[in-house]
Formats: structure tokens, sequence, C-alpha cells
């Protein structure tokens, strides 16, 4: 039997002659699963809507049915045109009616529904009815949402953490790797490193530390290591891990997490600590030098070797800590000597001594310096004593050679072509070598009555008083740049000299400005020389570049023009002939500089 056409429509829900409990399992399930139905009747154009909807949208549902129009306005207006548009497309492409969106309610409130439907068409395959369902998703959003910004957030920390972290697979490959961690295995992308043999990063001779922490964190124990990594470009670098498990949710560890931290630099103190300690010890016991200390009742808490040879010597039996260092088998009088020392000390002086000796051990003459320090703990008690024996032999041998070396050297500076003079603040000479009469014609006596003011050039007197003021806010000891100044010749000339002056006023020996200088006269007029030079040849070649720029910007046209090949073979020749005199004319440009430039420059 055919079917009338519009036997397939379904009836709206209030439609009397549905059981009442229907109607009331039907309402509880809507409320228990935040359901709502509803129903378009494009014919009428009209819109009928459940309960549920009613209560998602927190309306009075004695409004039914409505327009679509009416409908369309409690969609967000940033989902209307989606909503429109999707319900156009349903209608004229017939695609399944899936969409979401958000609700306003009458209260403001904004709520995320999730809604499917079928549509209901006539025999011309025209629509005359839609009938759906949607379902409030407003918690599920908002906790997707929650989950989404604490995931950026876990993110966004991983990504940002100095150090490396990583999660590796139980069989050793590199799963995830944070972008410090692909940093500091030198890999230029995670594509680089994931899906890779971590182990194959590790240098073998601590492999096996790697794998022992990673095989710990895969039965559940969390363990620490450090191991050297190599790069991906062959980098090594000292590498300090903690591997723990990763469980999923039912407790089953699924894969190992590691923070990996970079510790070449702390590992590089660390051995240079050691070496420091060593080169230490080995400084303290490969010395002449006697280092030890005492304790209050003049027993010994720590030496180096050479003092402990010559105690055990001093003693006949072999020293050690604990023993007295106060030995009588030398005598009363070097007892009560050394004794005095240690109770000076003790005391809280802070004091050295000289000593002259013939050595029990050598049988030679030696001479020492010994420094005694008292030791004080956190609250400023004296503790103990500690003691440095100081062997100034050689020292005293080579004072005699100094002062031997003193006498060549005053020599070399009497006779030097340099001459040294040392000033006041003022200017005036407190000494000059004998080098000033070579230099400048003057004897020591005539400079001796003068000031440095009184033959230096006019020109240069503003310059020289500044590096005078200028010296003395130096250290002492350092000097100011080479200056070139000129002073007048016994003879009356003028004469150029390249000085150096250096602040040695608070210095005890010499309580002055060093003035060391030397005649540069014939430099200075060479330089002059070659400077004017110079400029002439600069001028040449600025005025000749314009001169050759005309020639030169022709032949480059007439090059261009001919290359475009547009000319006619007349043409062409015509160019050829205009390139020809261009380039005459250039290399009569050029002739004339070399023969400019051969006045100037003097063979």
């Amino acid at each position: 039997m055919k079917k009338k056409k519009n036997d397939n429509l379904i009836p709206p829900s209030s439609v009397k002659g549905e059981g009442k409990k229907q109607e009331l399992i039907l309402r509880q399930m809507e409320t228990l699963g935040k359901l709502g139905h509803w129903e378009v009747d494009f014919i009428h154009q009209t819109l009928n809507w459940s309960e549920g909807v009613f209560h998602i949208l927190e309306m009075d549902p004695s409004s039914m049915p409505v327009d679509l129009e009416k409908g369309y306005l409690f969609v967000h207006p940033e989902d209307r045109e989606l909503a429109t548009q999707h319900m156009k497309e349903v209608l004229e492409k017939g695609i399944r009616y899936d969409l979401e969106c958000r609700l306003v309610t009458t209260t403001g409130k904004v709520k995320y529904v999730h809604s499917l439907a079928e549509v209901v068409r006539n025999d011309k395959n025209e629509p005359e009815q839609i009938v759906g369902i949607f379902q409030d998703i407003t918690e599920q959003r908002e906790a997707y949402q929650s989950l989404l910004a604490q995931e950026l957030r876990l993110s966004t920390i991983l990504q940002s953490e100095p150090e490396c972290v990583k999660v590796v697979s139980p069989d050793g490959i590199l799963v995830e790797m944070n972008p410090a961690g692909l940093q500091m295995i030198e890999a230029n992308c995670p594509e680089d490193a994931i899906g890779q043999k971590v182990e194959k990063l590790v240098n073998p001779a601590d492999l096996k530390f790697y794998q022992t922490i990673h095989n710990n964190a895969l039965q559940g124990i969390q363990s620490s290591t450090r191991f050297r990594m190599i790069g991906l470009k062959g980098k090594e670098r000292w590498m300090e891990s903690t591997a723990a498990p990763l469980e999923n949710q039912t407790g089953e560890i699924i894969s190992v997490l590691s923070v990996t931290r970079d510790i070449s630099d702390k590992v590089k103190a660390e051995e240079k600590l050691i070496r420091i300690k060593r080169n230490q010890e080995a400084l303290i016991n490969g010395t002449s030098d006697l280092i030890w200390s005492l304790d209050s009742n003049f027993c010994l808490i720590a030496a180096n070797k050479p003092f402990l040879d010559v105690m055990g010597f001093l003693r006949g039996t072999i020293a050690k800590e604990g023993d007295s260092v106060l030995i009588m088998s030398q005598g009363e009088a070097f007892y009560e000597k050394w004794k005095g020392y240690y109770e000076k000390g003790l005391s809280g002086e802070s004091f050295k001594t000289y000593e002259r000796f013939i050595s029990p051990i050598t049988e030679k003459e030696e001479h020492r310096e010994v420094f005694f320090n008292p030791i004080r703990n956190a609250e400023n008690n004296i503790t103990g004593l500690a003691c440095f024996s100081k062997d100034i032999t050689d020292l005293m041998a080579k004072r005699m050679e100094l002062m031997a070396s003193e006498k060549r050297y005053r020599a070399l500076v009497e006779n030097g072509i340099d001459v040294i003079a040392i000033l006041n603040a003022e200017g005036r000479a407190k000494y000059v070598s004998p080098s000033i009469t070579k230099v400048l014609g003057y004897s020591e006596s005539d400079v001796m009555h003068m000031n440095l003011f009184d033959f230096l050039h006019p020109d240069d007197v503003t310059k020289i008083i500044k590096r005078l003021e200028d010296v003395r806010h130096i250290p002492i000891g350092s000097s100011l740049p080479s200056h070139n100044f000129r002073i007048k010749h016994q003879d009356g000339s003028w004469r150029w000299v390249e000085s150096t002056i250096t602040n040695l006023i608070d210095d005890e020996s010499i309580g002055g400005i060093v003035d060391n200088f030397h005649d540069v006269t014939e430099r200075v007029f060479q330089i002059t020389a070659i400077q004017t030079q110079n400029e002439k040849l600069k001028a040449i070649a600025w005025t000749q570049s314009h001169v050759v720029r005309n020639p030169l910007a022709r032949i480059m046209g007439l090059v261009d023009l001919i290359k475009l090949g547009t000319l006619s073979r007349e043409e062409e020749l015509r160019s050829l002939d205009h390139l020809l005199e261009s380039a005459k004319e250039l290399d009569y440009i050029i002739q004339d500089i070399v023969l400019k430039s051969q006045r100037v420059i003097v063979p």
C-alpha cells in the first residue's frame, strides 16, 4: 500500500496519546543526561523544544512553539553563522547533522551543546521536518579546556626547563625530549633524536652507569649517576642524570623518565680542585722551606716533609704529629729560644725572626726568616700557631750580586743613548743621566739648574703640562703612552724627542716622575714627508677619478647597447669606433695619472 506524502512525519512530542510513563521516563533521561530534543517544521517554519531544552536554556516552556529565527537567537553570536551554514549544507547536500556550538541562556550563561539530527523528506526529496537532540557538554568542554590548559602549562614548563627532560622506552629508545635536551645532544630538530637508542650517545666507558639507572627505573627504583655523553656533532659533556619509573593508570611501568643536567663545568672544577690540592701538596713537600703548626701545648699538629726531616734529625727519631716541637738535644739555649718564640706567638702576636746558623744536616751556613702567626677559632680564641721558615740563603748571596749588577746598570744608564730624567711635579729635574749631553748638548749641571719648560717648544707647553698632571693620577709604576714633542738643543735648533713618563712619585727610592726620552727628529721628518706625499697622491686620485668616470661610463654604455643585439650593422660599427675612442681617452688619462704620481713620489 502506497504511503501518503506525510506518513513518515514524526508528530511533536506534545501530541496527546503518549503514555504518561514513557513521558516521565523521557523527562528523567533528559534531566539525567542533560539532554533535550527539538523538532523543526519547515512547512510551518516552527520550532518545538522538549523540557530538557528549556532547562538547558533556563527558559519557561510555555512559549512553544517559536519560529526558527527566534531559535537561532539563542546561538552564540560567534557560532551563529556556523550553525546556519551547517543547517544549509545538511538540507542541500544531505550530509549528517552533527554540530557542536555555544548557546546563550536567558540569564546570559554560555553553554556548549552537541547536537545530532535526522531530516525527514517527502517523495520529491524536499525537507519537511528535522528532528534532533542536543546534549549540554559544558562540563566536559570546561574539563577539557582545564585539562588542555594544564597540559599547556606542563608543556611550557617542560619546554622552558633548562635541564634535559626525556622519556625513554623500556628497550632504550628515546620517545620524547625537551628543547634543552635536544640542545645538549646537539640535535638540530627532534627528528634527529626521537626514535634513536639513547645508549649510542653515552661514552662506551660509562655505558654501565647509564644502564644501571635505566634498569633500576624499570624495577621501580629511582637512582642517579654520572656519565659522559657524546653529542651528535661529537662534543663530549659530563652529565648527571636521575631516572625514575613512569607508570600508566594501572601502575604498570611503561617507560623511564629522566632529568639530566650538564655538569661539565662542575667536573672540570672538581678536577681542577684535585689538581690544585695535589700541586699544593707537591709544592709544600717539594720546597726547602719548613712549614708546621702546633697547638697550645707545643705539640705538632701538621707539617710538611722538610720540617719532619729536620725535626727527626734533631730528635734522633722519626718525627710525627703529636710530638713536642721543643727539642732538648740541641742544648738549653736552643730550647729556651724556640720556646720563647712559640710562647710569644701563642700570646697573640704575629712576628718574624732572622736565624743564621750552620745546618746540622748539610753543615753549611744557612740564612732563614721564620714567621709566626696565631691560629684562631670561630670565637677568635687562639688554639695554635702556624710557622713558616723561609730559606733566604740564596737571597743573601744574590744580594751581593745585585749590588754588582746595580753598578753595571748605572754604567749603562749613564752611557746609553737614551736620556733618563727624574722630575718633580713642576717639571724640575732631580736627576738626569749623562747621556743628556749626547742628545741635547747640555751638561748635567746645566740641566739640574733648569726647568723642563725652559727649553720646551712654546706649542708643546700645554700638552706637557697636561701629561705631568695626568701621570700623577695613574697607579704607581704605571706609564703614559709615549709622546713626541720638541726641545731646544744647546746649539739653538729644535729637536723632536719621543718621551715615556712613569709615575714613581710615591716610590721611596725614586720620589719623582721618571722621563725616558730619545731623539727622533729624523724619523719625524721622514714621516712628515711621507704624509705630504700621501696627501698629494690622494688629491691626484680624487681629481682623476672624476675624469676617468666619463670615458668609462661611455664604454660601459656602448657595451650594454651592443650586447642587446638591436643595432644595425652600421650602428654597431659606429658604436665600436666610439668604444675605441673612449678606450684611447681612458688610456691617455691613466698615463697622465702615472706621470703626475711620479712627480709627487720622491725616489
